[in-house]
């Protein structure tokens, strides 16, 4: 009999849906920012105005490795998730080993605006 998936109330995004090449994504976040924010005050000290520049994207990425990952800081890294497609370059990786479970990458990259 096959699985029945009734919703009732709000139905909200579940699980992952994000891919990685060379890795089984099992979490990620995306955060977005400026670099450089520069304020303008009246005489009250009040701000009046702001100018952000220098948008970036960065994204923090786990996975399990079926085989190796070969990629390194420096290389271009490309997500597309719920939503998301980020296309950056990648500045750490980390990975993690247990005796009783599989290997795991972390991988933060940074998608600057102009670049």
């Amino acid at each position: 009999m096959p699985n029945t998936v009734v919703t009732k109330g709000t139905a909200f995004i579940y699980g992952v849906a994000g891919t990685v090449t060379s890795l089984t994504v099992q979490s990620y976040t995306v955060s977005t920012s400026f670099a450089k924010t520069d304020e303008a005050q009246d005489a009250a000290g009040q701000v009046v105005g702001v100018r952000m520049m220098d948008k970036r994207q960065n994204l923090s990425v786990e996975g399990l490795v079926p085989s190796a990952y070969s990629g390194a800081v420096g290389d271009n890294l490309s997500f597309t998730g719920n939503t998301i497609v980020f296309a950056g370059h990648i500045t750490q990786i980390e990975e993690r080993g247990t005796n009783n479970g599989f290997m795991r990458v972390s991988i933060t990259a940074v998608d600057y605006e102009a670049f």
